[in-house]
């Protein structure tokens, strides 16, 4: 009888708590909370298909295929002590995208934690994957620093107006074969935060950087386009080698059914190949824009349809979200004067559009689908044709909680 008492109040107090987080986030997820509320545990979950369609000269020139099944468990106790693990299954391999154990700190304004995770730059790379507006991140985005081991601290200020990331990671992530230590800060201003009436109280500014040595070798790595086909691609023997530095500046922005970001950023990275070392430098930006077109709201937690579909039934529109996205990434020429660049391959810019039109069917899935037009200042080979630009279809479906 007791135990049939505490279950009660278990689930009780489990649903008590779901209903509540719903109204503060499309994707929730399922929580289980103890009895006196400093412990809980989360199950969360990521999965995407993805696809794309690219022109003639490309292999393959149709995909379709999983991109990430990831169940998520993060969990607190005794108030102040954190976990979470996310391992990511994927078609041909299983990693951990993060995993970490944590402690607040500095009276709870900042969380220290210990393990695997983003490292602290670039907005698109730290912002949840849930709610992305197309399948893939921008040109500059394969220039950002993913999931690394090391130390990460993350915290506000008192007032929200100021966020910031700090980390120490080993590099090893980037394919380093070196012992030294990277570093990184991103720092976020938030002007309006105290401001609830303020159209301006969801804009953000922030800056971030990274420094650190990398020592590994280039492979199959080259510079890709919008639709991440590799149109600038390096000679065999080249190594990354010497400090990287990378600066980011970024901007976000969302009210009502708006929302707003774009980035720039700056990179130097050391190069060698045949004995001979360069310093290559890259910059780029971009700029994105949303507009739910059905009129619900729009911000970093997507966006909740005000009349969910239901798959089972027909019933409901959901949400329709068009975006746009413009990039440019400039390429330093010393890749094709140092022999870096396979020959024909070279260009000293790429810059490309996306359009893409969203359907949030509910809280949960998410059909999206763009088209990309990538176009070069110089022309490139491809499959040995010369080409000034390459179109793809991209498209994908999601499901989350």
């Amino acid at each position: 009888m007791h135990g049939m008492t505490y279950l009660c109040s278990s689930l009780a107090v489990l649903i008590t708590v779901i209903h509540a987080d719903a109204a503060q986030d499309v994707s929730p997820g399922l929580r289980w909370v103890s009895a006196d509320g400093r412990s809980e545990v989360v199950l969360e979950g990521l999965f995407q298909v993805n696809g794309s369609v690219v022109d003639e000269g490309r292999s393959p020139r149709a995909t379709l295929g999983l991109e990430r099944m990831r169940p998520e468990l993060a969990g607190r106790f005794a108030d102040s002590l954190h976990f979470r693990v996310e391992p990511n299954f994927s078609a041909d391999e299983v990693e951990l995208e993060e995993a970490w154990i944590g402690m607040e700190v500095l009276s709870r304004h900042g969380l220290l934690m210990a393990g695997r995770m983003k490292v602290p730059f670039g907005l698109e790379e730290v912002r949840s994957r849930r709610h992305i507006n197309f399948t893939r991140f921008s040109i500059l985005n394969q220039f950002s620093p993913a999931e690394e081991h090391g130390l990460f601290l993350n915290g506000k200020s008192d007032s929200n107006r100021w966020e910031y990331g700090v980390s120490a990671t080993d590099g090893l992530e980037s394919g380093d074969s070196d012992t030294s230590v990277n570093l990184a800060a991103r720092l976020m201003l938030h002007p309006s935060a105290q401001a609830a009436a303020s159209k301006w109280r969801n804009l953000q500014l922030g800056l971030a950087a990274t420094t650190g040595s990398l020592n590994s070798v280039a492979g199959d790595h080259g510079v890709q386009n919008a639709a991440g086909q590799v149109v600038t691609g390096l000679t065999g023997g080249v190594a990354l080698q010497g400090r990287r530095t990378r600066f980011g500046f970024e901007a976000a922005w969302f009210a009502g059914p708006w929302f707003v970001q774009a980035e720039h950023m700056l990179i130097q990275q050391g190069m060698t190949v045949d004995g001979s070392a360069e310093d290559v430098d890259f910059s780029g930006s971009y700029l994105e824009v949303a507009h739910v077109l059905t009129g619900e709201s729009k911000s970093f937690k997507g966006v909740s349809p005000d009349q969910p579909f239901d798959p089972a039934t027909g019933s409901g529109r959901g949400a329709w979200v068009l975006a746009a996205r413009v990039s440019e990434l400039n390429l330093d020429d010393r890749l094709q004067s140092g022999g870096l660049a396979m020959g024909g391959t070279y260009t000293s810019a790429i810059r490309s559009v996306s359009l893409g039109l969203n359907w949030v069917m509910n809280d949960h899935m998410i059909l999206r689908q763009a088209l990309v037009r990538s176009v070069y200042a110089d022309d490139v080979l491809v499959d040995g044709d010369p080409r000034d630009g390459e179109s793809a279809l991209l498209f994908g479906l999601q499901l989350h909680f």
